[in-house]
């Protein structure tokens, strides 16, 4: 997973930001206009009080229950009456400053509000009809703002909080499911960016038809792409080119290296030569692994492979003091390039010879299943340099025939194209192992 957060998760959180800013703004605006209009807070504030008194009538012990009644929430002083259905008084509560307010009226034929002070301590004074047909009439005193606040609060959850909250979260439900809609594009083809392999530079990224700007992106990738490609063919070219025209003038010099006489002179010249040569069929056998993937057709019998590769290089392993053993545990077939897979074996079994001392054996094992293992008894290699042995151009500190490091390179490069994997250990009683295994799609 790559590092930071994500361009959708970055989009929601600006979204519900924004949404959060707007509705923050909405009941600022809302709260603003109630706070203008002091006539308007004065009736909700009686409405709100008149509930609570239609609660306590309608309780189990309803005269306990309004003896009970707290002043309203900010209120430094009020006068409550309460009148049944026959304009009968059946609760009052006195005021703790009379000489404040003015008497309560006796109930009337329609509800009213009516703010007497708006400016100090608030003053107002309202009847409210209550479903039971009683009828509670109230004044009310304190400073504006504790008085109001619950009435603010009320409006506020009323008329922006319950309409405007499911609206938002459906709003930035839909938002984000958009965004990710209009994201997947390009979640696609940063899948197929990462899917690219060099053994195939001719895949190209789909275009999507929308957006617009995913779509420039992606174009302009496949024109890189295209660029790209022509690029690796030139090097490509230049190397098989180059190596192949390197032949001719070598074997012209082996054989007027030959015609000299005998002698220390002759020995390191054709030791050279042989250098060279080896490391121009590599850069060949290089080239070569890069242009196989249409060619991986055949079916390779992986024991006739080995027994026809160990013959053509018993007579060099011979000429340098040793021997190789074949083992047959029932090799199974593969599908692939019956001429590199050759190649791959011979170069493991090379390597063995440059690194064995004379007069010891070299095993060749097959099987079981799709399995080749090449083994020395050379001095190994460092734990340290394990995972340097594939690498292109390098070359360890072991004693034995110079090289150009390019073998296990193309070894590693031409498995990979067949399905296969090479891994390189030390045996436990001295040497290296080479281990080639097939994976079970790749099999015939």
């Amino acid at each position: 997973m790559q590092p930071g957060p994500s361009l959708l998760r970055q989009i929601s959180v600006r979204l519900v930001a924004a949404a959060v800013l707007v509705s923050l703004i909405e009941i600022i605006g809302v709260l603003a206009i109630y706070a203008s209009n002091r006539p308007k807070l004065a009736a909700e504030l009686v409405t709100t009080e008149a509930d609570r008194v239609f609660d306590a009538l309608t309780s189990d012990d309803p005269h306990q229950s309004l003896a009970q009644l707290e002043a309203p929430r900010g209120a430094d002083d009020w006068a409550l009456t309460v009148h049944d259905s026959s304009r009968k008084l059946i609760f009052e509560h006195a005021p703790k400053n009379p000489k404040l307010f003015q008497p309560l009226p006796a109930p009337v034929d329609h509800e009213w509000t009516r703010l007497e002070r708006d400016s100090g301590p608030v003053i107002l004074s309202g009847a409210r009809h209550l479903p039971n047909n009683a009828w509670v009439t109230m004044t009310v005193s304190g400073e504006s703002l504790p008085l109001f606040g619950l009435v603010f609060v009320r409006e506020a959850y009323a008329h922006v909080i319950v309409p405007v909250a499911p609206v938002t979260i459906l709003l930035l439900v839909l938002n984000v499911y958009i965004v990710r809609r209009m994201l997947a594009p390009l979640e696609a083809s940063a899948a197929e960016v990462d899917a690219l392999e060099p053994s195939r530079m001719e895949t190209r990224l789909s275009v999507p038809a929308t957006p617009r700007e995913v779509r420039a992106l992606v174009l302009a990738m496949n024109r890189a792409l295209d660029r790209l490609e022509r690029a690796m063919q030139t090097l490509e070219s230049f190397t098989a080119d180059a190596a192949h025209e390197m032949r001719t003038p070598l074997s012209i010099l082996k054989l007027r290296v030959e015609a000299l006489e005998a002698g220390p002179a002759k020995d390191a010249l054709r030791e050279d030569v042989s250098a060279m040569t080896r490391l121009v069929n590599q850069m060949l056998d290089l080239a070569q692994a890069d242009t196989l993937d249409s060619q991986i057709t055949q079916t390779v019998d992986l024991a006739a492979l080995a027994r026809d590769v160990v013959e053509r290089m018993l007579p060099v392993a011979v000429g340098r003091g040793c021997d190789i053993a074949l083992i047959d545990h029932g090799g199974g077939t593969v599908k692939g390039h019956a001429e590199a897979l050759a190649r791959v074996l011979a170069n493991l079994i090379d390597n063995a010879i440059a690194h064995s001392p004379r007069d010891r054996s070299i095993d060749v094992t097959v099987g079981p299943a799709a399995r080749l293992v090449v083994r020395d008894r050379g001095p190994g290699f460092s734990p340290e340099n394990a995972e340097l042995l594939f690498r292109r151009f390098w070359r360890g500190a072991a004693p034995g025939r110079a090289g150009a490091g390019l073998g296990l390179a193309i070894a590693q490069s031409i498995l990979a194209r067949h399905g296969a994997t090479i891994a390189a250990d030390n045996a436990p009683d001295g040497g290296a192992v080479f281990t080639i295994q097939w994976q079970q799609e790749s099999l015939s």
